[in-house]
């Protein structure tokens, strides 16, 4: 019985916990997506007064998570593509080339965060362009991967 026991517990410490990672990447962006609205709102609220930079603001706060989200992206992608691709049979998805296209998220972002600062766009230009590149990969990895593992 003791040995039954240790080979579960052996199981449940490998699967791979980085798809979390992966999924708060369209998790953020709906995040972000309920604050600009709620910031759209509350700007046409005279008490709060905050004006035409409802994008800006909205930005402040997941502005930096977003960051450290779009770094670690094609890690978390990398280390559970690895997990997928020596646990499933049916889809080999390659970590090194999925960490490669989530890589690009991360290149928009910096490029044109380099480009922002230079001819003087606003700063919320190269999260929006990062998101619009992260989210639609991270939610086909996520679809792929529940189609072959069953989770998320």
């Amino acid at each position: 019985m003791s040995s039954e026991r240790a080979n579960t517990g052996r199981a449940r410490r490998r699967r791979s916990h980085h798809w979390y990672w992966v999924a708060a990447i369209p998790a953020a962006f709906l995040l972000w997506l309920a604050a600009l609205a709620w910031l759209a709102v509350a700007s046409s609220w005279e008490a709060f007064g905050f004006g035409a930079n409802v994008v800006q603001l909205s930005l402040v706060a997941l502005g930096v998570p977003f960051l450290f989200l779009t770094v670690y992206f094609p890690v978390a992608v990398y280390k559970d593509a690895d997990y997928v691709n020596r646990t499933s049979g049916t889809w080999a998805p390659q970590p090194m080339r999925q960490a490669l296209i989530a890589t690009f998220g991360l290149a928009v972002l910096l490029v044109v965060g380099v480009l922002s600062v230079l001819l003087n766009f606003p700063p919320s230009v190269p999260v929006i362009l990062g998101f619009l590149v992260s989210v639609p990969f991270a939610v086909y990895y996520l679809w792929q991967r529940h189609e072959t593992v069953g989770t998320p």
